[in-house]
């Protein structure tokens, strides 16, 4: 027997159904969160008052709607931004009860008017960009899922399909005089257009050196060289009368004659043999002979070239080139996938290596729009060449863009890690160099409006943990020489703009578990004038050597709090417009001042059903841990009595090179969430988060157990004093990076009663052939697996290597690794441990919790494993509604198990009583 409910969807009229099978206590638990949270109709919703607020629910999963993508048009009147909300998606997708939609809005910055709905139906609308005039947007759309590019009037209207480009787009962008758009696209290698235009190097139009092992490029195609015949011409006229066969030295080769005989001039030059036969052979005929009877029939020999008809054959059962074609059609067809780059899986379709370069395109836009659909334009290459460009920018008042790209190179091109800025002239088909730091890679070139600086990120080529991404910046003209600007901010700057005028730089960057935005000044405010740097050379110059004369940083100001994210923003010469998550919602948008003085909320997206929950107060807490501060967020259950003590749910947020999105509407509602359902929830960031200096982030380098476990218990130790936790029920969670240190520390303690680890690392070392992210292992742990490995003793074979050498010895890269890896230490979990696993994680495979599975199942461990289809490692991307609401779901029932959190008022416990 099954039980159905309803679930109300925003703005939706549509209700999708949610079944369950009878007989699992997740089943029974998930469906009573969906009668109570998710599952009642929109009208028992609204009899909650916001006089008496409950705590978050599961199914307010489904209500949370997620901003993204702001664009402020060019007066900056209006922002243009998406928002991503949950839909009732068709019965036809194999477990898809709901599915995501992202819809493009307009909203006066003045706040004075509520947003409007630009687009509606079931494709997502993403990357809004401005007409010059103001009057226009360009976005992506998929088709038949490929993103396209569209256009639509603020006046209203259906969109208008300027693209439909086999291989997709990206980021549009308007030209500066509004009749062109400039996009980007991942071209596979077959469809990439030979450079004729790039000066640096005549290599660069060229396919690039194969990999293959005593393979070379065009080995498939023989084209053997022409054969040389002798003509026998008539003495008078010249006609040809007949051929002999010419060999490799110039000699006659009489016995391969296919005539095998002469024709005498006087007959017809139609006919191929002569009416009487001089003889049955030719080569009969010595040389001498054979001139005097050429002689006599006044002939004279002459020589020619007669083209020979290549060799296109393709079967098994050929010459080595034959098969070595059908070997090719076989690949093609999907028979076999074969890879020799360095990156196996880089631009894959279905696991298919397939190598793309990523190039940029124009397309005209047709003139008027308005009222009528033209015929679509055909895009044109901008860039091309076996090379890869990133950002792209228009140079304004000219034909001229500036991207940032790979150099020339003969070499594939996932072995090319330097990325210099170049300047594209379209009018003349023109690529020159702009910069190149020596030993440096320069990415996402940002001009101010004027044209005349700038701003790049700049990070060293062999990065490691002793250095974070600046912003440098340029004079277009080449006069003067580069300058990094963020240096004194000692953190990684991600996203950045400038001003209108140029004067100030805006920037976010991770800070103590926040994403605030920056402003920096890197120029003397003068009213009078424009901004410019100084020229301190009298001709230009594209190629320095970066050294501390140029790390001249710039003044900055935080312009708002650690406690909140911005994901997204805009500036204009007299406001920001910014989206944001913070402690009391997951998502909105904001208007503010230029200094910042009148903050003013633009969406209420997520106000209505916020306002019938009660939600927990996450709070900052410091802790030492040897000689660092470590910081930690408490959030205690709401509506707990003073004297309920509650379990202890400890979540690793950071780790390496992150910190795994402490404040993304996917964590928010995480917390909420589990601190609903009876949890004190307690977040620690360990060593090596971004967000806290170079001194932290290098403190777990080869080091991604002892030292962050440290923190971790330190900051559990400090939640487990607090009078309203109960320290003898503990659990432990965490994902990507957090869910390594989860399967490690529950190694090393029995301190946890359950744990939970989503898209974790358990081999580093596996990384290196499995995973795009392999560059982690050396970058981590300063080498790769084979370095410092124990060698056999002389005369031993090398299996007999014997035990593992002593941790205590100074960490060699193998020693690191295997110190490391909680694959090492499987033999001494005993914690029950629920393993979650995106099936199309690509950046950490399947094949490391399924290897960690099959290890504690073989040792008779309690544990469990849970795969999602189609779901890669950033989880709140990629998954489905349902997968998103299992996840949580699944997670609380796993740890209620265990740890049996008390029932908070107004959150009934039992399922079961509430199935009809």
């Amino acid at each position: 027997m099954q039980t159905l409910s309803t679930l109300a969807f925003p703005l939706c009229s549509d209700r999708v159904v949610l079944r369950r099978s009878e007989g699992t206590l997740l089943a029974a638990v998930l469906l009573g969160l969906v009668l109570l949270g998710v599952g009642e109709p929109l009208p028992a919703l609204a009899q909650t008052s916001p006089r008496n607020p409950q705590p978050i629910r599961a199914g307010d999963l489904y209500r949370m709607q997620e901003i993204q993508d702001v664009a402020l048009s060019p007066t900056g009147r209006f922002a243009a931004y998406t928002v991503r909300r949950a839909v009732p998606g068709s019965r036809r997708e194999a477990g898809a009860e709901a599915v995501y939609q992202t819809q493009l809005m307009v909203t006066p910055t003045s706040g004075r008017s509520s947003p409007r709905l630009l687009t509606r139906g079931g494709a997502g609308a993403r990357q809004p960009t401005w007409h010059p005039d103001g009057s226009h947007l360009a976005f992506v759309r998929p088709v038949e899922g490929t993103p396209q590019v569209f256009i639509i009037s603020l006046s209203g209207g259906e969109p208008y399909q300027l693209t439909a480009f086999p291989h997709g787009v990206q980021n549009p962008q308007w030209s500066p005089d509004g009749e062109h758009i400039l996009f980007a696209s991942a071209v596979p290698k077959s469809a990439v257009q030979p450079s004729q235009a790039i000066s640096e190097s005549r290599q660069a139009g060229r396919p690039v050196l194969s990999e293959r092992p005593g393979r070379a490029p065009g080995d498939l195609v023989r084209s053997p060289p022409p054969d040389t015949v002798v003509v026998l011409r008539h003495a008078q006229t010249l006609d040809p009368v007949d051929t002999l066969d010419l060999g490799p030295k110039g000699q006659l080769q009489l016995q391969a004659d296919t005539a095998r005989a002469l024709r005498t001039p006087g007959e017809n030059a139609a006919r191929t043999r002569l009416a009487q036969r001089v003889t049955g052979r030719l080569n009969v005929f010595s040389p001498d002979s054979l001139r005097a009877v050429l002689d006599s029939l006044r002939l004279r020999p002459d020589t020619t070239a007669l083209p020979v008809i290549p060799d296109t054959a393709a079967t098994p059962n050929g010459t080595l080139i034959q098969a070595r074609r059908w070997l090719n059609q076989s690949r093609k067809g999907g028979t076999a996938l074969v890879s020799t780059r360095l990156e196996l899986q880089q631009g894959t379709q279905g696991g298919t290596p397939v190598p793309k370069y990523r190039h940029h395109f124009i397309v005209e836009v047709p003139s008027p729009l308005q009222g009528r659909t033209p015929a679509r334009p055909r895009p044109e290459p901008v860039t091309e060449g076996y090379r890869t460009y990133g950002q792209a920018e228009w140079l304004p008042g000219s034909g001229q863009i500036v991207v940032s790209g790979t150099p020339p190179s003969d070499r594939p091109i996932d072995r090319v890690q330097r990325r210099n800025l170049y300047v594209v002239d379209l009018n003349r088909d023109r690529t020159r160099r702009l910069l190149k730091l020596n030993r440096y890679t320069l990415a996402a070139p940002t001009l101010t409006d004027d044209g005349s600086k700038v701003a790049f990120r700049v990070k060293p080529l062999a990065s490691t943990r002793n250095h974070q991404a600046e912003v440098g910046l340029f004079a277009i003209d080449g006069r003067s020489e580069p300058r990094i600007l963020t240096s004194e901010l000692d953190r990684d700057v991600s996203t950045f703009r400038w001003s209108p005028e140029g004067w100030y730089l805006y920037a976010t960057a991770p800070s103590r578990g926040g994403v605030p935005l920056y402003r920096f000044s890197p120029f003397t405010a003068d009213t009078s004038a424009t901004p410019s740097m100084s020229p301190d050379q009298a001709t230009s110059r594209d190629t320095f050597a970066l050294d501390s004369t140029m790390v001249r940083p710039a003044p900055h100001q935080k312009m708002t709090e650690v406690s909140r994210a911005v994901h997204d923003f805009n500036v204009t010469a007299a406001s920001v417009v910014y989206t944001a998550t913070d402690p009391d919602t997951p998502s909105a948008l904001y208007a503010n001042t230029v200094n910042f003085s009148n903050e003013r909320r633009l969406s209420t997206h997520n106000a209505e059903w916020l306002s019938q929950r009660r939600l927990a107060t996450p709070r900052r807490v410091t802790v030492p841990s040897g000689s660092l501060a470590v910081d930690g967020w408490f959030t205690r259950p709401v509506l707990a009595a003073d004297s309920l003590q509650h379990p202890l749910l400890v979540m690793v947020r950071g780790g390496p090179l992150g910190a795994d999105g402490l404040h993304t509407p996917e964590a928010w509602f995480e917390r909420q969430y589990l601190a609903a359902q009876g949890f004190a929830v307690v977040e620690a960031l360990p060593r090596g988060t971004s967000g806290y200096g170079l001194s932290v982030r290098r403190a777990n380098r080869a080091n991604w157990g002892p030292g962050p476990a440290q923190d971790v218990l330190a900051v559990a130790d400090s939640a487990a004093t607090r009078p309203w936790t109960d320290a003898s029920r503990q659990a432990l969670a965490g994902a990507s990076y957090g869910g390594t240190l989860t399967a490690w520390l529950i190694a090393h303690t029995d301190r946890f009663d359950a744990a939970v680890a989503l898209n974790g690392i358990y081999d580093p070392s596996a990384l290196l052939g499995t995973a795009p992210s392999w560059r982690l292992v050396p970058q981590e742990f300063g080498g790769y697996p084979w370095e410092g490995a124990p060698s056999p003793p002389t005369g031993s074979p090398v299996l007999s290597a014997g035990p593992l050498p002593s941790f205590d010895r100074s960490p060699s890269p193998w020693m690191a690794l295997h110190r490391n890896a909680p694959m090492t230490f499987a033999d001494q979990i005993h914690t029950p441990l629920l393993l979650l696993q995106g099936g199309a994680d690509r950046q950490v495979r399947p094949g490391q919790s399924e290897r960690l599975y099959k290890r504690l199942k073989v040792l008779g461990r309690p544990a469990e494993y849970v795969r999602y289809p189609g779901v890669g490692h950033d989880v709140a991307a990629s998954a489905t509604p349902t997968q998103r609401l299992d996840r949580l779901v699944r997670t609380y029932e796993f740890l209620a198990r265990f740890l049996a959190p008390p029932a908070l008022p107004g959150t009934p416990r039992s399922a079961d009583s509430l199935v009809p």
